[in-house]
């Protein structure tokens, strides 16, 4: 007995669905219906939480991964009843007979075999076509996550395997004259599977074709066929299931692109208004052109409407990838970018989508040469200077079709009821397919609503204004004023509070917010703000791609700007982006404090807030911190300690995930506000974390200036907590550049700062990080020292990150003892450790310091292989001086084992880098490559 509630059915066959008395259920987003997946492939049995959390993000999930699939737990329990269990640390869902979809389907094909077995070859036919006329397309289309993928791939291979059940079936009972294009297709889509082959010409040879069996198997030429290396890229969007109309534009598209033997590459561009339907015709189009483009589909949305139009390099990385591309491959200019891209599309049929472009000028470079392609473009702009082979300028919909779009949305029973007043609301929204959405959409969630009273509350509207529309009445002042009439519709149905907030959630620069921060931003308690939240997703004026995330479609988003504009004073804006602020101050301080127990930094981090929430350390999350941290300083300049202390918050944060490059731009503006408002504690911080960045970022001459700045600083403030982490990086910027005297006097420096101040961690760091150094000094004993008191020290504190630091320190220590197997234990046990606390640097620091230990011991095959994923991790990261670095012991080790070409290719390769960065290591570099003999020798 299911505990779902009754009428409940699960379909897996094709896109994950749940209906109710043939009434589909909300089931949230891809990530959430990838969890009931999971659950109903397991169906009736617990699934702990960390198989879950394996399942939808594999090997690196992010730190928030508990808290949201109990949130996606909690939400599915709520569509669907009391039928999903909490089991300790798990979760089962009841599902009961004839409840799911996948179950029928197993039940047919083994009442099927049954028939098989009894004789009946006819019967057992009929019950397979019964099962497989349940596949709705590719099963569990569209969930993202590893656990998916496998499924998805196990009921493909099920599914075929029952097809070729029936067709062997259909041969058994004479239907071979049906199956030769069925079989021919599917082995074109299958062409390794020798056993749809022999199927094919069997069906072949009993329809009196026997010459044309096994003549070209299909595949390739040659009747061989050479499985892909990558998947087709297949990146186009969703589109929605009731696209309605632009028949003639969809012909058009069709015949301008469909390639026939073309001897330019097909270029068609789709203009008009914002809320036309450009993208949604163009993704339509694309799909409906798949089979002429078999080598894939790319899209890009070029945000060519937004402040931030997507830079073309950076979208001519992301094909290169899809492509096969490798990041270390990617070259760094853009015109090389170009050129690569165009090397691999050659010979290619690839169709490729360009949503929203701002200019020629942006689509210029992501043009291919190879006339077997296509690209379609989208734009509100006429891009005069793009030479498209059929330019389509889309007009509002026509009556009839804007009346189809609306029927499709609010059922055609409530047009047929009132026709008159359905076509009158289509007229008002002016044909804009967007304004019949909207209005469609605000109409469905009350089928109690009559459309006559609908139409009342639009004439009851008085003019509306604001710089995204215009003045506008809908039906008067054409369609870009019906978008913001439907627009406020839903707006004027918000109380105060809602209204307020709705506006509020434009001002921040940033894609999204979570509840935590949407309630600091409005100064409102997160419950109430949730209600908030929720109302507004529920009038469709929010998104909610995941919980508790919330953002703005882009034109609701300029709706909710100018409303901002007009009734929110400029001090409330600022006081919002100050709030916003200070609440992230105070995630970042708590996220802080766990990473680095112990810290006196924590207590001079002074948010007034009462409290923070959970930090997301993500690339998103923290660029979201930086971009409020700037707007908030360039309303309030003023606020720049506030700044100064919420960039340095983020220190742990970007250790943990090496995004110093991002943090760049920022902090210089923040740097440069602290000196203009002479804030010397706020110029002391912010100099600190700049000159961290820098010397990550292997830039120590740069570092090592903005250090000395940041130091005086620190010390006119009396900020000597700070002052003793800033001493630290100066010894690491010092020993980067082999400056081991400097680096040591800074090192004694900042422990006795730190002694003086009461830094234990940042002592406890200075003796940790010094080793290095006392080791090149040839002061053993003292690093051993060192060593022995850091891990003390941090595993008294609870200190992980410290301890890690502090095993790597001893590997090294052991490898200059002459103790290889010992060192390499330690630097496994510090990676380990790293990786299971988040900080992928110390993973490359110990797979370095290992690859060196293999090369002392004398095992250049070890320590090749532990380089090559030494080399791997750094490109993840993006760290170029370590790249450098490993590049040369590679380049040494594969030389020490003999295979002289790749070790000539590495260490030019290192050579190249470490000169680049003016890093020591060169010397050595260029020594170990003219040890080797010339090529050919």
């Amino acid at each position: 007995m299911s505990g779902t509630r009754p009428g409940t059915y699960f379909s897996l066959l094709g896109p994950v669905q749940a209906h109710r008395d043939d009434s589909p259920l909300p089931l949230g987003p891809p990530q959430q219906r990838a969890l009931l997946a999971m659950l109903l492939c397991r169906r009736n049995a617990v699934v702990g939480l960390d198989e879950l959390i394996d399942g939808l993000w594999g090997g690196e999930p992010p730190r928030s991964a508990v808290g949201t699939v109990r949130s996606y737990a909690y939400r599915l329990r709520r569509v669907l009843g009391g039928g999903l269990l909490t089991h300790g640390r798990g979760y089962a869902l009841q599902v009961g007979p004839g409840e799911l979809d996948l179950t029928r389907f197993d039940e047919l094909t083994t009442r099927a075999r049954a028939h098989v077995c009894a004789g009946d070859p006819e019967a057992a036919r009929d019950l397979l076509a019964r099962a497989l006329e349940m596949w709705r397309g590719p099963a569990l289309a569209g969930l993202p996550g590893p656990q998916a993928r496998i499924q998805r791939e196990r009921l493909a291979e099920l599914r075929l395997s029952v097809l070729m059940e029936r067709v062997e079936l259909d041969l058994r009972l004479g239907g071979h004259g049906g199956l030769v294009t069925e079989l021919t297709g599917l082995c074109l889509e299958h062409p390794l599977n020798d056993r749809l082959r022999t199927l094919r010409d069997a069906a072949l040879e009993r329809g009196g074709r026997e010459r044309e069996a096994r003549t070209t198997p299909p595949g390739a030429p040659g009747g061989t066929s050479t499985p892909p290396h990558l998947p087709v890229p297949a990146q186009l969007p969703y589109v929605p299931g009731d696209f309605t109309g632009r028949a003639e534009a969809v012909r058009d598209l069709l015949d301008a692109l469909a390639p026939t033997a073309p001897e330019t590459v097909a270029v068609c561009a789709v203009g008009g208004i914002g809320g036309i339907g450009k993208t949604t015709l163009a993704v339509h189009a694309a799909g409906r052109l798949r089979e002429h483009f078999p080598d894939g589909q790319l899209y890009a949305n070029l945000r060519g409407v937004r402040e931030d139009p997507a830079d073309p390099a950076a979208v001519l990385a992301g094909f290169l990838r899809a492509l096969g591309v490798t990041d270390p491959a990617l070259p760094e200019e853009p015109r090389e970018r170009a050129a690569l891209y165009r090397t691999r599309l050659a010979g290619k049929r690839i169709l490729l989508v360009l949503d929203d472009a701002r200019d020629a000028a942006q689509i210029e470079p992501l043009l291919p040469g190879s006339p077997t392609c296509a690209v379609l473009v989208t734009s509100r702009s006429t891009l005069s200077g793009l030479p498209a082979a059929r330019r389509l300028r889309l007009d509002v919909l026509p009556a009839a079709e804007a009346l189809a779009l609306l029927g499709r949305i609010v059922g055609e029973e409530r047009i047929a009821a009132e026709p008159a007043e359905a076509a009158a609301l289509v007229e008002r929204c002016g044909g804009l397919p967007l304004a019949v959405r909207i209005a469609g959409s605000r109409l469905g969630t009350r089928p109690a609503w009559k459309l006559a009273d609908f139409l009342r509350l639009l004439d009851s509207r008085g003019p509306a204004s604001g710089p995204a529309f215009g003045p506008a009445f809908p039906g008067r002042d054409g369609p870009e004023g019906s978008v913001e009439a439907c627009f406020r519709l839903s707006y004027d149905l918000l109380d105060a509070g809602q209204a307020r907030l709705f506006r509020l959630m434009a001002v921040p620069r940033t894609p999204a917010l979570d509840l935590a921060s949407a309630a600091a931003l409005a100064g409102l308690d997160p419950a109430e703000a949730e209600r908030h939240l929720e109302r507004l997703t529920a009038l469709g004026l929010l998104e909610s791609p995941a919980p508790p995330t919330y953002r703005f479609h882009d034109l609701l988003g300029e709706f909710a700007a100018a409303r901002s504009e007009e009734r929110d004073a400029p001090g409330e804006r600022t006081a919002a982006l100050l709030r916003l602020a200070d609440h992230m101050l105070a995630c970042a301080r708590e996220a802080y404090a766990a990473e680095r127990p112990g810290h006196p930094l924590v207590g001079l981090l002074t948010p007034t807030t009462a409290r923070g929430a959970s930090f997301e350390a993500g690339p998103s999350h923290i660029e979201a911190v930086l971009a409020v941290a700037v707007q908030t300083l360039e309303a309030r300049p003023s606020a720049v300690g506030l700044i100064s202390d919420t960039l340095l918050a983020l220190d742990p944060a970007l250790d943990g995930s090496f995004l110093w490059a991002a943090l760049l731009a920022p902090a210089r503006r923040v740097l440069r506000t602290a000196e203009e408002q002479e804030d010397l504690r706020a110029a002391g911080r912010t100099g600190f974390l700049l000159g961290s960045a820098l010397t990550r970022l292997g830039r120590f001459d740069e570092a090592e200036a903005a250090l000395h700045d940041a130091e005086r600083a620190a010390a006119a403030a009396a900020d000597e907590v700070v002052r003793t982490e800033i001493l630290i990086c100066r010894a690491v910027a010092r020993q980067g550049r082999a400056d081991w005297t400097a680096a040591d006097a800074l090192y004694r420096e900042a422990i006795a700062a730190g002694t003086a101040c009461g830094n234990a961690w940042g002592t406890t760091n200075a003796r940790s990080n010094s080793v290095s150094t006392l080791l090149r000094l040839r002061r053993y004993e003292e690093a051993a020292e060192a060593c022995r008191l850091s891990l003390a020290a941090a595993r008294e504190g609870g200190d992980r990150y410290g301890e890690a630091h502090a095993l790597y320190s001893l590997g090294i220590v052991a490898r200059q003892g002459g103790r290889a197997a010992e060192a390499i234990a330690r630097h496994r046990e510090s990676a380990g450790l790293g990786v299971r606390r988040g900080y992928p640097a110390l993973e490359v620091m110990n797979l370095i310091s290992e690859t060196a230990a293999h090369l002392a011991a004398g095992h250049p095959r070890e320590a090749a292989e532990c380089g090559e994923r030494a080399l791997a991790a750094t490109q993840r990261l993006g760290w170029r001086a370590a790249q450098a670095r490993t590049l040369r012991l590679l380049g040494t080790a594969l030389a020490e084992s003999g295979d002289h070409a790749r070790a000539r290719t590495r260490l030019t390769q290192a050579l190249a880098r470490l000169e680049a960065l003016a890093l020591p290591e060169a010397a050595q570099a260029s020594a170990v490559l003219a040890s080797l003999a010339p090529p050919g020798h």
